[in-house]
């Protein structure tokens, strides 16, 4: 079937070496074309001729029509000599009917051939190769018709028909290749070892298709369940205190925060640095007053704000504050901002704000680990799986096309790449969690559940009814690491109710709003930070892109072509 204009077509028979093709003919319809055309690929001749041109190896034959969507059906028909191999017994015909150079599937091929002489039942042998075809012998109901049938032959495969019958029933060997002695025992036993070959085959294509199944799921639950055993399982620790009534530690309030979360740092570990900075002096902060516009410019009232600038900057000395430095002292540059103008300008530099943030949660990260809080030694075990898992599934993947063959490949092949991504996703999930190849240490365990004590003591502090006496510096650092670990609010209704008045003239983060502590300038200021700091440390998104970077011994086969 021609889906547009076609004018020419092609087909090559390949010759082992002895052969020779002979009498070649092309016809369509019954009406034989006229012999004599070009056979150059390409080229142009007159309707209803042909060309045959002999090459090193094989027969080319050129046709020349005109065809514009349609269906047209050619017979191209010619005789092999020396293709049949007459031994002293037998004559054996290994023909192939359709060869491994197409580039197109076919969906059905039927091939008979027919005998000379007069057979009985039983001396016609027959056999069909590969093995990995869809296909299936007969020898019709006398036992000496002799045909093939095979579907779904992909491009690229060959497909052979073997005949063996009496040498008596040729009456002279012209055309053939003659061997002296007896021919069947060898041909038996090759046939034989084919199907031994063949059985292996479907042996291991069985423990092939078992494999595959297992691999779909179960490299990437094992490595997971082995990795977390190892890695990710926190240490058993003994503590049985409610609360912890001060700091547990001096650690910078990131490395608490990401300590709590096994890991990462988060925005609010941000800006409990920034609070921190704030405390000692290398910032600072005072609230002032600005004036908003309401209704679209026309009218204006003033509101209550917080104003950061930049202070004894050489303070910011800590692995984990220099980053938060950094994006700061960019945004700082001109000098101090009302947190109301501080949100926009944070947000004008984003990619490269985006790179100190990284910076910051990486050297959270690393300052658990060299603090020996934080056991990340099990990312090393999952690089490895994965890069096992990749070579496994290379592995597989080439003996699957090795011994699958076509009839089977269609099948296992899909099964594999979707059981490739299930264990990659598998895998993904694992490693972006953390939980399951990232631990505390044991002191990084104990010092956590003494963190979360100190925490549930920061949520009811307000509620005790007999609250201890706080020192007047033990405030600021409540508020900083009430921050990281969510519980600011907290924090600030205990100091509304139990801090000391000289709070407010000695804090350098407390301020008194209208409301007191309580929705006061400090509440305000955390409140404006987190909205000011979320989504500015995402890097800007880009759109497009560009370019990236057994059997097989018979005669005859080939493929072909039209243009």
């Amino acid at each position: 079937m021609f889906d547009d204009s076609f004018s020419g077509a092609w087909r090559d028979i390949p010759l082992r070496a002895g052969e020779e093709v002979v009498d070649v003919r092309v016809a369509e319809a019954g009406v034989a074309y006229q012999p004599g055309a070009s056979t150059e690929l390409g080229s142009y001749g007159d309707p209803g001729t042909f060309g045959v041109e002999r090459r090193a190896g094989s027969v080319r034959v050129v046709w020349h029509y005109e065809a514009f969507i349609e269906a047209r059906t050619f017979t191209i028909s010619y005789r092999i000599l020396g293709l049949a191999v007459a031994y002293d017994d037998v004559v054996d015909v290994n023909l192939k009917v359709w060869g491994d150079q197409w580039e197109q599937p076919l969906d059905r091929l039927f091939a008979a051939m027919y005998l000379p002489g007069d057979q009985s039942s039983g001396d016609v042998l027959l056999w069909g190769h590969p093995r990995s075809v869809n296909g299936a012998t007969s020898l019709g109901s006398s036992g000496t018709s002799p045909s093939l049938t095979a579907e779904g032959i992909p491009a690229g495969q060959w497909v052979e028909l073997r005949v063996v019958f009496p040498r008596s029933d040729l009456r002279s060997t012209d055309g053939a290749t003659v061997i002296a002695g007896n021919g069947l025992d060898e041909i038996l036993k090759y046939e034989q070892s084919q199907d031994s070959q063949a059985a292996t085959a479907r042996s291991l294509l069985v423990v092939l298709a078992v494999i595959i199944g297992l691999m779909a799921f179960l490299p990437a639950t094992v490595a997971v369940f082995v990795i977390y055993r190892r890695h990710g399982r926190e240490p058993a620790i003994s503590y049985d205190r409610e609360y912890e009534q001060e700091p547990p530690s001096d650690h910078p309030p990131a490395v608490i925060g990401g300590l709590l979360r096994q890991g990462p740092a988060g925005t609010e570990d941000f800006v409990a640095t920034m609070f921190d900075l704030i405390r000692r002096g290398a910032l600072r902060a005072q609230p002032v007053n600005v004036e908003k516009k309401t209704w679209l410019g026309l009218g204006h009232e003033d509101i209550s704000d917080l104003e950061i600038g930049l202070a004894k900057t050489e303070l910011a000395d800590g692995a984990t504050e220099k980053p938060v430095m950094e994006i700061l002292e960019r945004v700082l540059s001109d000098g101090p901002l009302p947190l109301t103008e501080f949100r926009h300008e944070i947000r004008e530099d984003a990619a490269v704000n985006a790179t100190s943030y990284k910076a910051f949660e990486s050297e959270v990260r690393q300052e658990q680990v060299r603090l020996g809080l934080l056991d990340r030694s099990g990312g090393k075990p999952l690089a490895l799986t994965i890069g096992i898992l990749i070579a496994v599934f290379a592995v597989v993947y080439m003996i699957t096309l090795a011994v699958a063959g076509a009839r089977w490949t269609p099948v296992l092949v899909p099964g594999l790449v979707i059981g490739f991504f299930i264990n990659a996703a598998v895998l993904l999930i694992f490693g972006v969690k953390q939980t399951g190849w990232v631990k505390r240490t044991t002191e990084g365990a104990l010092l956590a559940v003494r963190w979360q004590a100190f925490k549930r003591y920061l949520q009811d502090f307000s509620r005790l009814h007999e609250a201890p006496p706080i020192a007047l510096g033990l405030w600021d650092e409540y508020l900083v690491y009430a921050i990281t670990l969510g519980v600011a609010d907290d924090v600030l209704e205990a100091a509304r109710i139990h801090a000391p008045e000289e709070l407010a003239q000695t804090s350098h983060i407390y301020w008194y709003g209208t409301q007191g502590f309580s929705g006061g300038h400090s509440t305000n200021a955390l409140a404006g930070l987190q909205s000011a700091l979320s989504g500015a440390f995402a890097p800007p998104s880009s759109s497009g892109g560009g370019f990236s970077g057994g059997g097989g011994g018979g005669g005859g086969g080939g493929g072909g072509g039209a243009w």
